[in-house]
């Protein structure tokens, strides 16, 4: 059984790398891509980028999750020049600062309970609200490669951000190191 797992494996990874192979001939700057963003703690979601402008890259990411007592919706843009670029027969690499910012809304219902109020009343829960502004500038790296002859782009981002949080009962200001990582779909 072992074995006949492994053989099947093997063949699955070596029918994508032959697709890999042929398709290495394809033209790898596509102008749109599609796939995931997402930096630290809270940012991330669908992403949207257009490389039409080379070597100036325009990107948008967003996130709108709703529910009965939650909703998350996160918007976010960003600007990119790359500063370095190759690109050789097998895959594109490039090095790029970023110019980012975003704004998320959160909603939801948080538990208070209070030692005075528990034998009174047992738990009681709160209605929260909690309005993020933030933006940064990062440096990172992508490298795209074909994969089935669909241009497929990893990239990695670490950069300082700043903004600020609103609750409904505080407003404080937010700094710190960011780490954001995506993967895209280019056509």
């Amino acid at each position: 059984m072992k074995r006949t797992m492994f053989c099947l494996i093997c063949i699955f990874v070596g029918i994508i790398f032959s697709l890999s192979v042929q398709a290495q001939e394809s033209n790898l700057t596509k102008n749109f891509g599609i796939g995931l963003q997402g930096a630290t703690p809270e940012f991330g979601g669908v992403s949207f980028r257009y490389t039409g402008f080379a070597p100036v890259y325009l990107q948008t990411v967003g996130r709108f999750i709703l529910s009965d007592e939650n909703s998350d919706h996160m918007l976010g843009a960003g600007i990119s020049y790359a500063i370095f670029e190759h690109q050789s027969r097998w895959n594109l690499s490039r090095l790029y600062f970023t110019l980012e910012g975003a704004w998320r809304y959160e909603r939801g219902m948080n538990y208070v309970t209070p030692e005075s109020e528990i034998s009174m009343q047992g738990e009681k829960t709160r209605d929260y609200t909690t309005t993020t502004l933030g933006g940064g500038i990062a440096f990172g790296g992508e490298l795209v490669f074909s994969l089935g002859g669909i241009p497929l782009g990893l990239n990695v981002e670490v950069g300082q951000g700043f903004g600020r949080e609103k609750t409904d009962s505080e407003s404080k200001g937010l700094a710190g190191v960011y780490v954001g990582m995506g993967i895209h779909a280019y056509f």
